[in-house]
């Protein structure tokens, strides 16, 4: 009796013990889309890069860069310095228009991001966002 006790006990024990596994995502598509719905930038680069690349992972890259930068602008509260916040979110908004001239959403949130600049004096982007967004075709 005390060894068929210590038997459901210990099973017990392993029962509790084992990790109840989540399923995976399984394509590449739903991967970034669970790290970009859990706000893991750094995870879903560090997938891509380790892709070859294809049509399918600029897209991704273009959708994780654009939503980044989305989530620096309204969401992000560990950037406390608004102008840290703004240059990280054009540095996001440059990389989707390089993968993506035409991308709607990133060239009205720059713009939008610039019209705030420019009603502070004195007040503009960092160098290197400028040089880049110059090379874009910004007026800045």
């Amino acid at each position: 009796m005390k060894k068929l006790t210590l038997l459901f006990l210990l099973a017990g024990f392993v029962a509790c013990g084992k990790k109840q596994s989540t399923p995976q995502p399984k394509s590449l598509d739903e991967q970034i889309t669970a790290f970009i719905q859990a706000d893991e930038y750094d995870d879903a680069f560090v997938l891509l890069q380790k892709q070859d690349e294809n049509e399918q992972v600029l897209r991704l890259r273009e959708k994780t860069h654009l939503n980044y930068g989305l989530f620096l602008v309204y969401k992000d509260a560990d950037i406390t310095s608004m102008r840290d916040k703004m240059n990280a979110a054009l540095r996001q908004f440059i990389e989707v228009l390089k993968i993506n001239a035409d991308n709607e959403k990133a060239i009205s949130e720059i713009e939008q991001i610039l019209d705030i600049y420019s009603t502070f004096p004195n007040r503009q982007p960092e160098e290197d966002v400028l040089t880049d967004l110059k090379e874009l075709g910004f007026d800045v």
